[in-house]
């Protein structure tokens, strides 16, 4: 039977039924339709292992097409998270598979992790500033977000500590940080400073989530120990992905963590579990032996074109920008000159051709407005270096 008239189920209509915290959430970043998308942190697209991966899922249907092709449960399956713990196990600590929850993607992890230790009520602390996806998933519990400055070394103790005594609210629950390779600041904090926060949390009760999303992406020597290799998996909840030295549609992340915290992750789960093929597929990929050699050849991809970033920002922007160049991961955090703001520089930009993300954006507060992310792995050094020369344009028309 057909319908007469206006359908009610308009934008207004829709926007009315919606839940109250999607309206308090800020928009994700996205893929830009400009020419130069240096918004996005997206790998490069033509080193995907395609190939590999092809056969790789080929040898999981062949081998076990029912068990690829049906439900597999909320902690995922046992022998790929098997090889996750043994890549933790560090001299002294040994884990088991027991110790591992498989999730889809990073950011369904940290989702994850919301949903298990988070609610009304509930307080977190985030870096500022901070990957703006988990100030997505923490708000969307209802959790209150207490925000610390980052320095140039990562989120400063004495901060936290100040925060803590000014707190006036239930104590904080969960303490996230991205000790390596951060996003957006690019930041890898050093030994010391982990060995102290990890202090600091354990004194007040902090549960630790350490998001690793850049893990292997070391472009100029191998980071500082983990947090959680450092306490001895206790205490926090690291959190991995294969997205950035994969590939990101195969969505696949995963938390390590002490058995009891597991439980309670695959507990909180609502979904079935994410897919059985893709982690057949993965650990095919893994076991074939190639994907050591791969990572390598990230680097060297990854390096040329953080270095080709680096040496352009440097004559493009002269004095207007400052920035640190980082040891690895995928960003520049750019700290815009008097005279200049976010928001006038992503737009001068885009009338560029140049998509970048103005720094509020990663802040659970207020703050960022003299900030911006230049995300640079997508695009090869000539290119890059023809975006970020546009950057410096940009910069000179805002300033004025």
């Amino acid at each position: 039977m057909g319908t007469s008239g206006t359908s009610p189920w308009n934008e207004a209509a829709i926007e009315a039924l919606v839940a109250p915290f999607l309206r308090d959430l800020a928009p994700p970043t996205s893929l830009s339709v400009l020419q130069y998308d240096l918004n996005a942190g997206v790998p490069d697209r033509a080193s995907l292992p395609a190939t590999e991966i092809a056969e790789a899922a080929a040898r999981a249907l062949r081998d076990d097409p029912a068990g690829a092709l049906t439900y597999g449960g909320n902690q995922g399956y046992e022998p790929l998270r098997a090889w996750i713990a043994e890549r933790h196990c560090t001299e002294g600590l040994t884990i088991g598979s027991d110790s591992v929850t498989l999730c889809s993607g990073s950011a369904h992890a940290l989702d994850n992790i919301a949903a298990a230790f988070l609610g009304p009520g509930d307080a977190a602390i985030v870096g500022a500033p901070t990957y703006p996806g988990a100030i997505r998933a923490f708000r969307a519990r209802g959790a209150t977000l207490i925000d610390v400055p980052q320095d140039a070394a990562g989120l400063r103790p004495d901060a936290l500590l100040e925060a803590l005594a000014a707190w006036e609210g239930p104590a904080p629950k969960l303490l996230y940080l991205i000790p390596t390779y951060d996003n957006p600041s690019g930041s890898t904090m050093p030994l010391a400073r982990r060995e102290e926060l990890l202090g600091i949390a354990g004194e007040h009760g902090l549960l630790i989530v350490e998001d690793d999303a850049y893990a292997g992406l070391d472009l100029d020597g191998p980071p500082p120990p983990s947090l959680f290799s450092l306490a001895r998996g206790q205490g926090v909840l690291y959190v991995g992905t294969a997205s950035k030295t994969v590939a990101t549609g195969l969505r696949l992340g995963w938390t390590v963590a002490a058995p009891e915290a597991i439980r309670q992750l695959v507990f909180a789960r609502l979904d079935n579990g994410a897919s059985p093929f893709v982690h057949r597929t993965v650990l095919e990929y893994l076991r074939g032996g190639g994907y050591h050699a791969h990572v390598e050849r990230l680097r060297a991809i990854y390096r040329e074109r953080r270095d080709a970033a680096v040496e352009t920002a440097r004559e493009a922007f002269g004095d207007l920008v400052r920035f640190h160049p980082p040891a690895g991961g995928f960003y520049l955090w750019l700290h815009l000159g008097e005279g200049l703001d976010a928001v006038s520089f992503a737009r001068e930009a885009a009338e560029r051709g140049v998509a970048v993300t103005p720094g509020p954006l990663y802040f659970a507060n207020e703050g960022g407005e003299r900030n911006v992310r230049v995300a640079w792995p997508a695009l090869p050094p000539e290119q890059l270096r023809d975006a970020i020369a546009r950057l410096g344009e940009a910069a000179s028309a805002a300033a004025s």
